[in-house]
């Protein structure tokens, strides 16, 4: 029973932790996106804002069929400003 305990546990925090990292990139993405939008950078943006799509609505459907919800919004939204965070900081596109 502990081990099953355990085990149901760990996928949890992997859960959670891709669920971060995933947010963290789609809004890295997002964060170019609009960027080379602003540069007129046609072809860029296209490709990014499919990328972010694919990410953005993939975490719709796991975060929805999720019991635990709650709790994956709220390191979405802190994976997505830490995303944006390091997008603008980079200066990737200018």
């Amino acid at each position: 029973m502990k081990i099953k305990i355990e085990f149901i546990e760990e996928i949890k925090k992997r859960k959670y932790f891709l669920i971060f990292l995933v947010g963290l990139i789609e809004q890295f993405l997002y964060t170019l996106y609009l960027l080379s939008v602003t540069h007129y950078l046609i072809l860029i943006s296209s490709f990014l804002m499919f990328l972010f799509m694919i990410l953005y609505l993939w975490l719709i459907d796991k975060i929805a069929k999720d019991k635990d919800s709650l709790k994956m919004i709220i390191i979405y939204a802190l994976a997505c400003s830490i995303g944006n965070y390091i997008a603008m900081i980079l200066k990737i596109i200018k």
